[in-house]
């Protein structure tokens, strides 16, 4: 069975299944959050049942920060969201205002 390893210049340094670039992430995301096989999801990972359940284990030992980082996560989101919006929002005020200004 791989260890569970992090390398900054790897996937941004999330942990990760030792010799790929599969997060521990990427296996939970698939198989907790979607519910897919896990079987099928060690297939198409190219890994064993072994490293896929180690993932797994990985996660629920330190689901905390897991959890903690996936809300930083969509905070982030949403806050890249409003600020496009207002952005389009005032590109359109601009374009609304140079049409007003050539007619």
């Amino acid at each position: 069975m791989a260890s569970i390893v992090r390398d900054d210049g790897i996937r941004s340094g999330e942990p990760r299944v030792e010799g790929t670039r599969i997060t521990v992430y990427d296996i939970k995301r698939r198989v907790i959050d979607v519910g897919e096989d896990p079987h099928v999801v060690a297939g198409e990972y190219g890994i064993s049942m072994a490293d896929l359940f180690g993932a797994l284990a990985h996660y629920y030992e330190h689901r905390d920060g897991f959890e903690d980082g996936e809300r930083e996560a969509e905070r982030t989101r949403r806050d890249g969201e409003r600020r496009t919006r207002t952005l389009v929002e005032e590109l359109h005020g601009e374009n609304a205002e140079s049409t007003e200004d050539a007619a």
